[in-house]
């Protein structure tokens, strides 16, 4: 019962805010009912995930039970629990007015914060700017950025204390440290239309190239996970007798990170081999090493979507990603000529109450095949309310 008191708690906050804003923002914001438009909305999203670290089966158990050794070693350090539930409210502004060329500009931006329930640690607040202007009449340039702060990933190793000098670092002997990042993306597309007959069985065809850049910044003595992504793809959106969507995106991104020396813990049984150079052999050898998670990776996205009727849309999607690692250093085990692949799989609906009332249930699956962090899965269910206030 507390339990569901901590959850229904924010949610009906939130839901007071929206209903709040709804009798104050129209009227606040009438001075620009001119030939220039303003449009308000709230969003409040309820998810429940029950692997919110990503962990692997075995790092599960081990943190439900955060033995000694771990606990010492900070292993599990504010990671409270396995699954969680997700609230996140979303404020977002759009302005419409003339743009480049005489044509119709769309400005738009939203604040989300996600709050975990029980991982308090794990929350964190996100962004996004958009600019979209119309090219003629069947053209839509865009430039988007977003943005996300403090986000906490897991613990890593650190450092370590090998107190009775056997050269074996034991569980209570390592260091483990918070890895928090930040993360910015930047992305420029355009989108044409290429055909549309209202009256023809394929009643629109729609094609946006994009390309972008993408920083992701971690915390010290976490540097080394950097990374700098170009990316670039198309997308296709294929309508069937204006009720059938069918969205196909592929992407390419060229990850590079710095490739410098890092702590890791070494299998040398698995070699039979000193590869740290203290004269012996050991299973969990402390050795500094390149660690390149440089990267060539191919996205491939299939997402229909269904009209069941004038209000309720239904959705799925397949999503799979394949990761190409460029480590030439062999004692990188993890990356060195290895390709790792991640999966996901969604389906929901939405339904349209009114002009400004709308609500959506959709559940993900996502499979990953890592070798750095062990392979994974995640179950995902999220309803969200939204209101457009005008």
């Amino acid at each position: 019962m507390m339990k569901l008191i901590k959850i229904a708690s924010p949610a009906l906050l939130a839901l007071c805010l929206t209903i709040l804003l709804h009798s104050f923002i129209p009227s606040a914001l009438a001075q620009f009912e001119d030939e220039r438009q303003v449009g308000f909305y709230s969003d409040v999203t309820l998810e429940y995930s029950d692997n919110i670290f990503r962990l692997t089966d075995a790092q599960q158990t081990r943190l439900k039970t955060n033995a000694l050794e771990d606990a010492e070693s900070g292993r599990f350090r504010d990671m409270e629990s396995v699954s969680d539930y997700l609230l996140s409210p979303t404020i977002g502004v759009t302005y419409d007015t003339r743009g480049l060329w005489d044509e119709d500009l769309s400005l738009s931006a939203r604040v989300k914060y996600n709050h975990y329930m029980e991982n308090r640690e794990k929350s964190y607040p996100e962004a996004r700017i958009r600019l979209r202007n119309d090219i003629g009449e069947k053209g839509v340039l865009c430039l988007e950025g977003n943005f996300l702060f403090d986000f906490f990933k897991k613990n890593y190793l650190a450092g370590y204390n090998d107190e009775n000098n056997n050269g074996n670092i034991a569980r209570d002997e390592r260091i483990y440290s918070k890895a928090v990042y930040n993360e910015l993306e930047g992305l420029l597309s355009y989108k044409h239309e290429l055909f549309k007959d209202d009256d023809s069985p394929l009643s629109q065809v729609d094609v946006q190239p994009f390309f972008g850049y993408g920083l992701r910044s971690y915390n010290t003595p976490f540097d080394n996970r950097d990374r700098h992504v170009l990316f670039g793809g198309l997308e296709t959106t294929l309508e069937f007798l204006s009720r059938l969507d069918l969205e196909l995106v592929y992407r390419y991104e060229s990850l590079h990170s710095s490739g410098d020396d890092e702590l890791v813990l070494f299998d040398e049984t698995s070699l039979v081999s000193d590869v740290n150079g203290d004269n012996e052999i050991k299973g969990n050898a402390a050795l500094i090493t390149e660690i390149d998670r440089s990267a060539r990776r191919h996205t491939l996205e299939i997402n229909p979507s269904f009209k069941l009727s004038k209000n309720a849309l239904l959705f799925l999607g397949y999503k799979k990603r394949v990761s190409d690692y460029t480590s030439e250093n062999p004692l990188d085990l993890d990356h060195y000529k290895n390709t790792s692949y991640r999966q996901r799989v969604k389906a929901g609906i939405r339904y349209d109450f009114s002009k400004s009332w709308s609500t959506e249930l959709e559940y993900r699956q996502t499979e990953d095949e890592d070798d750095e962090d062990g392979d994974y899965s995640e179950n995902r269910v999220a309803f969200s309310i939204r209101y457009d206030f005008f």
